[in-house]
């Protein structure tokens, strides 16, 4: 059966982007030649591609998403640009997440943004967190978790530390309890 997983970068104060939506402070990251911090390993076991449609746009650019089916979530009824293998959609998260999984028995990847993982941590739909922390302190943004509005438990997994000081975690979901 597949598992839905998230696999996200954040800062130490847990930001996935600026308040403008930029990740500018990722690009000294970017092109490491000693390590690519386990995206390989991630991307080869995974399927499908969720994101929301703000992350779409930002990561149009990046280009390698696209070998892979990608669903963007979105309330928008034009979206600005197709890219192959993309599908929009929009609706119940929940309803299509069932479906999908239904479908697949690889793995799915939750993108982000942080209102799409909001969703999926509300619907109990996220099985697996990978979080790779950066070494900076952005004192403000866009959450990684934006008020979800419950507890969730977690065991720790792999724990990976890279020697430009970012720090990979995962993460399996043990539990949910509304606050």
């Amino acid at each position: 059966m597949s598992r839905i997983k998230l696999y996200i970068a954040c800062s130490l104060d847990g930001f996935i982007a600026r308040e403008d939506g930029s990740i500018d402070w990722l690009t000294k990251y970017d092109n490491n030649p000693e390590t690519d911090y386990g995206y390989s390993e991630f991307y080869s076991s995974i399927g499908t591609v969720l994101m929301g449609r703000k992350t779409y746009e930002q990561v149009l650019d990046f280009g390698n998403l696209w070998g892979k089916k990608s669903y963007v979530f979105t309330r928008q009824s034009e979206p600005l640009h197709r890219e192959k293998n993309v599908e929009f959609v929009s609706g119940n998260v929940g309803e299509f997440v069932c479906r999908l999984k239904e479908s697949t028995d690889e793995d799915i990847w939750l993108v982000g943004g942080s209102q799409l993982i909001k969703a999926f941590l509300e619907e109990n739909l996220v099985e697996d967190l990978i979080v790779t922390i950066v070494p900076i302190i952005l004192g403000g943004g866009i959450p990684l978790f934006d008020r979800i509005g419950k507890e969730i438990r977690l065991k720790t997994g792999r724990v990976e530390r890279y020697e430009n000081g970012l720090v990979g975690v995962g993460y399996k979901v043990q539990g949910w309890s509304q606050k």
